[in-house]
């Protein structure tokens, strides 16, 4: 499985969309590896890149005086959630790479292409 990036998923913000780059690659990376052992650091490494993706997302939003802001950071903050427990299990010696690559489907398919297009909208508009 392999989760597709495409250049309208960009929100013009330079930083915003190499880090959205690197969150792709490195989720397909884990998707097709049969490597235990290397995908364990990759699942840390997944995690702390998305919450930096998220920490520019907000820091852009509260910039702007986005109005969706709030509902846009909750959302963050569940993915987040999702992404930590499947961590922890992996942590605990359980590895279900399906659940992790489901949530990072689920950010792709449903957050990249709703909250973030109606983000990079906004940015059109108003920066």
């Amino acid at each position: 499985m392999t989760i597709e990036w495409l250049e309208s998923y960009k929100i013009g913000n330079a930083e915003i969309d190499a880090a959205q780059i690197a969150l792709f690659e490195l989720a397909n990376q884990i998707a097709a590896s049969d490597d235990w052992m290397a995908v364990r650091p990759m699942i840390v490494t997944l995690y702390k890149q998305m919450q930096r993706l998220f920490e520019l997302e907000d820091a852009l939003m509260t910039k702007l005086a986005y109005t969706g802001a709030q509902a846009h950071a909750e959302d963050h903050q569940s993915l987040l959630t999702r992404l930590q427990d499947r961590s922890m299990d992996v942590g605990k010696g359980h590895m279900n790479k399906k659940a992790i690559v489901a949530v990072m489907t689920d950010w792709a398919h449903r957050h990249v292409v709703n909250q973030d297009a109606e983000l990079a909208q906004y940015l059109a508009v108003w920066a």
